[in-house]
């Protein structure tokens, strides 16, 4: 984090109590959550829940922090996403101590990268997205806007994830296989042909089990 500008974190679930310990970790510090729910403090570390996303209304309180999305849920996260681009907000990138990025990968404004995560050379990850824990992005992989990998999945070199795709817990992305926008690819799948937008494929190998809606 190269800002000195306190952090919120919008979203005060299990998500964003972990990207709290990730900005702690770093060295960064946190303002406190932005949450419809304002009784969760007991739950949150000690950090505030600040008021609702009503406050990125605020112009004055938008230009004092940087913001991160703390919001598991894919279509939350993204009308979140449009709100903080609405407002101006600056985007804070987090990036927990033992993740390992290569010096010619590039990382997007409101990232998160947990314990563990790897991205390698030359890969590309966008605004919004996550690497969970342990989750590990090859050369040449590119990530959209929004994507989400979970703890431990694995892409494979030249991988292709498309804005809002969600790829599950251990899953697996052989090389140069694209995952289409909004699709999931569930937990434990490997992955070794293109998923098409917005389906969910699952299984070993992997094969759509919900098509598009």
């Amino acid at each position: 984090m190269s800002s000195d500008k306190q952090v919120v974190i919008v979203g005060a679930g299990g998500h964003g109590k972990v990207l709290l310990d990730i900005c702690r970790s770093s060295g960064g510090k946190v303002a406190g959550f932005l949450d419809a729910d304002t009784t969760l403090l007991d739950q949150l570390h000690g950090v505030p829940v600040l008021g609702s996303d009503d406050l990125l209304e605020d112009q004055s309180f938008v230009a004092a922090h940087d913001f991160v999305l703390g919001v598991g849920e894919t279509a939350i996260r993204s009308r979140l996403s449009d709100h903080l681009e609405r407002a101006n907000a600056t985007l804070a990138t987090l990036v927990h101590p033992s993740a390992v990025i290569s010096e010619h990968a590039a990382i997007g404004g409101g990232s998160a990268l947990h314990a563990g995560a790897i991205v390698n050379i030359d890969a590309k990850i966008g605004t919004h997205c996550v690497l969970n824990t342990g989750a590990s992005v090859d050369h040449d992989c590119t990530l959209s806007d929004g994507v989400q990998i979970g703890p431990g999945a694995t892409l494979a070199g030249g991988v292709t994830c498309h804005r809002n795709a969600f790829v599950g817990t251990g899953a697996s992305i052989l090389p140069n296989v694209t995952i289409g926008r909004d699709a999931i690819v569930g937990g434990g799948s490997s992955v070794a042909k293109d998923v098409p937008e917005g389906v969910t494929v699952y299984g070993v190998p992997a094969r759509i089990v919900r098509p598009a809606e």
